[in-house]
């Protein structure tokens, strides 16, 4: 061997080169744009790192692995929701076109990240007792929460009645993330042909005319609670029914 030939001296630990300035933000969106067309399954850290141009151990130095990436991938899908929706949301509008928006923006994120609903049930709420994801829901949870409650003060005059907003959320979150995989289901029920813009503008209407109006004519009084049967003190009598 040549004494006099260089030799080649090991990278330096830190964060590798990154290509005309790619940083963390640039490597969630390209996995974002990767998950539109590949399952999380079949993702990988050498598919996202072609679609940003540089190494993969960039990705491995903001993220840690596969897991880590696809944690903050949608984390960034849901708050880009939620802060899409904030604006009209926490606006004067009336209650049934603030209703509206919310629910059409919901499936709107799902008709364009096919795969958001398992990512956020696998790394949002499928794994407790992990301190990072935990945090993540509850910080999920608040904001959405918080759209919730701001979407139900309506300055229009027709304020809605005393419902638990934490139900409402749950019953919106169930309600818009399976219109766009039933695809087949509703193609079953309307038709093979069926337009399927024109049946999301259906089904948005029918929610919110349903969560405004519910099923019945004239709503049902609420039921109150049975009053236990005041005892007789005299002579010993049993309380009669």
């Amino acid at each position: 061997m040549n004494a006099t030939a260089k030799k080649t001296r090991p990278r330096a630990k830190g964060r590798p080169d990154a290509v005309d300035g790619v940083g963390r933000e640039a490597l969630l969106q390209a996995t974002i744009e990767e998950l539109r067309s590949t399952s999380p399954e079949a993702l990988t850290l050498a598919g996202v790192a072609a679609r940003a141009g540089v190494h993969p151990a960039l990705i491995r130095y903001y993220f840690g692995d596969k897991n880590g990436l696809l944690q903050n991938a949608v984390q960034v899908l849901v708050e880009q929701g939620q802060e899409a929706a904030r604006s009209k949301i926490e606006s004067n509008a009336p209650l049934a076109e603030k209703l509206t928006d919310r629910l059409s923006s919901m499936i709107a994120l799902i008709q364009a990240n096919p795969h958001f609903h398992r990512l956020v049930l696998d790394k949002v709420y499928g794994q407790t007792g992990v301190a990072a994801k935990e945090q993540l829901l509850s910080r999920i949870t608040s904001r959405g929460m918080r759209l919730t409650i701001a979407m139900l003060h309506d300055s229009s005059g027709a304020p809605a009645r005393p419902v638990d907003p934490r139900f409402l959320h749950v019953a919106i979150i169930g309600l818009t993330e399976f219109f766009v995989p039933a695809k087949p289901l509703l193609q079953e029920l309307f038709g093979a042909d069926a337009d399927m813009e024109d049946l999301k503008a259906r089904y948005i209407h029918f929610l919110s005319d349903l969560l405004l109006h519910g099923l019945l004519e004239t709503p049902a009084p609420a039921p109150t609670a049975r009053k236990p049967a005041a005892r007789k003190e005299k002579r010993g009598e049993p309380p009669q029914d």
